[in-house]
């Protein structure tokens, strides 16, 4: 049986477009090499933009990239918001006075699904 080849998107905080790597071997090692050994799954996103459709995702962080100062992940934010918005969730990462509830910092590694489910 062939090994699946996953697609890894990476977005740094310096810019939007992400970088995409493709990696045929477990998932979390690919992830680990792009973040380190501390990857965290960032719960609800599990959809992004990609290629002109909706593609169902998982999305991992470095959970100590806040305390150790790295730079704020402003696309991958936006992009967790959306997805939270597409998940029911009304305000996304807005609280109910408008300010922003959490955000991203470091380096974001989104794992696409082999197929979009949907048109954008």
């Amino acid at each position: 049986m062939p090994t699946a080849i996953m697609e890894l998107l990476v977005f740094y905080p310096e810019t939007t477009e992400p970088k995409r790597r493709h990696f045929d071997g477990p998932v979390l090692l690919g992830v680990q090499q792009a973040l380190g050994d501390n990857a965290e799954v960032i719960p609800g996103f599990t959809t992004v933009p990609c290629d002109g459709v909706i593609r169902r995702c998982v999305a991992y962080c470095d959970p100590g990239a806040k305390e150790n100062s790295r730079p704020i992940n402003t696309w991958a934010t936006t992009l967790w918001h959306m997805a939270l918005k597409r998940e029911g969730y009304e305000r996304g990462l807005r609280r109910e006075d408008g300010t922003i509830a959490d955000w991203l910092n470091g380096n974001v590694v989104v794992v696409c699904a082999a197929k979009p489910p949907e048109p954008v």
